[in-house]
């Protein structure tokens, strides 16, 4: 719902002239209609050119923008016909009746597919955790601090009290047991 808000708020912006809301519903929208725009045509030019076009209009005619019940369903519309009579114009497609017929949408998606990868980083994950539990607080705080705040030994060790030799064991020898029990793990999986 909050969606459905923040967009009519746009489009009120929109008519009243504000340069900034286009540039808002162009950097929400921009990847779903190329993605939409490309199971029309392979040719990613034309595609980023329609969608190019369908903005400059929506622009031109932002006076008229309170009318758009779903800026989504609009957008996603009018990027369509603008790829379809792209490849009209082009000579692709014969006329807007056969360019139904003749465009090849392009479907990639299979359920079996986003499930086994959906289960398969379950996995991965819940062997992770499975490894890292193996590891001594100390040895997660240098890991954490190292590779998550991006710290280096020297600060790593005035942070933690110690070392930077010692920041540098634990790394060490943190990253030994991971690399340890996520080749055990692996080849317990493989079996």
């Amino acid at each position: 719902m909050k969606d459905v808000i923040h967009n009519d708020e746009l489009l009120q912006q929109l008519q009243a002239g504000e340069h900034a809301a286009l540039s808002v519903l162009m950097r929400n929208h921009y990847q779903g209609l190329y993605d939409y725009g490309c199971r029309f045509c392979s040719c990613k030019d034309t595609v980023k050119d329609a969608i190019q076009e369908v903005f400059i209009s929506l622009w031109q005619k932002r006076s008229a923008a309170g009318g758009i019940g779903s800026i989504r369903y609009y957008l996603l519309g009018a990027v369509r016909n603008q790829v379809l009579k792209s490849l009209r114009r082009d000579g692709r497609v014969a006329d807007f009746e056969d360019s139904l017929q003749q465009v090849d949408f392009q479907v990639d998606y299979s359920i079996e597919e986003k499930l086994i990868r959906r289960e398969d980083a379950e996995q991965r994950t819940i062997q992770l955790r499975r490894v890292l539990a193996q590891l001594s607080p100390r040895q997660k705080e240098a890991l954490y601090l190292r590779y998550y705040q991006d710290m280096d030994a020297s600060q790593i060790a005035a942070l933690m009290q110690v070392s930077p030799q010692s920041v540098y064991n634990l790394l060490h020898e943190a990253i030994r047991k991971l690399r340890i029990g996520w080749d055990s793990s692996l080849l317990l999986r493989a079996v």
